[in-house]
């Protein structure tokens, strides 16, 4: 008797010290803690982290409305900052604004610099954080918005072959885009007027480019009365912007036997500020020819070109990197580059390559001179696109319109980059 319950006592000390199913509730129970609190952080810092990116793009957004304010000289202090807070609560509304507490939010306006910043605190209050101590995240952010007064200097580069005929709604696209209401020109030289001086030219080109008064000047006055003017009669200056002046002067029609003729109701048109006489030369502008793209390249570059003062008279182009003055490119067209001396090789030959060559190393020496590059494929074939997409400064300069509507938007995209506040952060 005395035996079994020895035995029994053992065994069910034995038991008992071998039994663990406490000891693992008490780790699930600590497990389930810690996994709760770090879904529950996670969950905290995702919130934090989509609040940060509403405040910030509302804090831009609000920056630089209030910044625009400062254009109108009729608006006073508290009106720009009005505008700013109406512009942050809009756009926090709906987007992290429920659960974002502000604190403060201040507006700093500078009219000396036309400048506007922004400092705002806010915070984010926590779900879980609490159960570690953590009841809020501060997520302050400063954003600053300048108008940018430089001057603005813009060539422009216009297909008018004949495939902008066919059919001829294309050039009507072109035309609307550019001069039409509320279009490129009207953008860029709004009728209220402008702080800075903004000075936009036109090279119009086909087979050739139509000098119109500038002719004589580069043709070692040898032109015809066509005013049509071509390569460089020295090809290793083709993709320079040395001054057509002696040596280096353009060919004309009577240097090319078989040359077509460059657009007679399409002349270059030298920077200006008028917006009404760019207007009334597009659109007067009617099509025909083949795609001697290089050539207005490189009248779009000499538009912008210090180099081509003498050519210019008046008010000439700006020094580059003066600190005063942006300088622009834009390059349109809807077709491959095949057309030299007045001649069109086919899209595919190698006397096309040519015009795509030049058109090429021109592209890159007007960039390396500082010059930002825009182009626009209108409904071109994938070879254009190709060599605009090279041609363009950056990727997202080179815009791809496949009809009227896309065209338009893409004039004015370039026009309101051009045209908009310098942002910073």
């Amino acid at each position: 008797m005395r035996a079994n319950i020895a035995t029994s006592i053992l065994r069910t000390g034995s038991t008992f010290r071998h039994n663990a199913e406490g000891t693992v509730a008490i780790i699930f129970g600590l497990s389930a803690f810690l996994l709760v609190l770090v879904t529950g952080l996670a969950i905290d810092v995702g919130r934090v982290m989509h609040a940060e990116r509403a405040i910030a793009s509302a804090a831009d957004a609000a920056a630089l409305a209030a910044a625009k304010g400062l254009k109108n000289s009729g608006m006073t202090d508290a009106e720009v900052q009005n505008v700013a807070q109406k512009f942050f609560n809009a756009n926090m509304n709906g987007h992290g604004g429920d659960y974002t507490v502000v604190n403060s939010f201040s507006v700093n306006i500078d009219r000396n610099t036309n400048s506007v910043r922004l400092d705002i605190a806010t915070e984010v209050p926590t779900l879980f954080g609490n159960l570690a101590g953590i009841d809020k995240i501060s997520v302050p952010k400063t954003a600053v918005a300048i108008f940018d007064t430089k001057d603005i200097e813009v060539g422009i580069q216009l297909d008018l072959t004949g495939s902008m005929c066919m059919p001829c709604t294309k050039i009507a696209a072109l035309k609307d885009a550019v001069a039409g209401p509320d279009g490129m020109l009207d953008i860029l030289i709004p009728d209220s007027g402008t702080t800075n001086n903004v000075r936009i030219g036109l090279a119009p080109f086909a087979a050739a480019v139509n000098a119109g008064r500038y002719a004589g000047a580069v043709s070692d006055f040898r032109v015809g009365s066509d005013n049509c003017v071509y390569e460089r009669r020295d090809a290793t200056l083709q993709a320079t912007e040395t001054a057509p002046i002696g040596y280096a002067a353009l060919a004309v029609k009577s240097d090319l036997p078989g040359a077509s003729a460059c657009p007679s109701d399409a002349e270059v048109v030298g920077l200006t500020n008028d917006k009404s006489m760019l207007k009334s030369e597009i659109n007067r502008w009617g099509t025909g020819g083949s795609t001697a793209g290089h050539l207005g390249a490189s009248w779009a570059w000499a538009l912008v070109s210090p180099a081509w003062a003498s050519i210019w008279g008046g008010t000439p182009p700006a020094a580059y990197h003066d600190g005063r003055t942006s300088k622009y490119v834009i390059l349109m067209t809807d077709g491959i580059y095949n057309t030299t001396g007045g001649v069109n090789h086919g899209d595919n030959s190698d006397t096309a390559a040519k015009s795509q060559n030049f058109a090429r190393d021109t592209c890159t020496a007007m960039k390396d001179q500082g010059v930002t590059v825009y182009t626009i494929g209108f409904q071109a074939p994938n070879a254009a696109k190709a060599q605009l997409k090279n041609c363009a400064s950056s990727a997202s300069k080179f815009f791809d319109a496949s009809d009227a509507e896309t065209l338009r938007a893409a004039f004015r995209a370039i026009a309101e980059e051009i045209n908009s506040l310098r942002l910073s952060s």
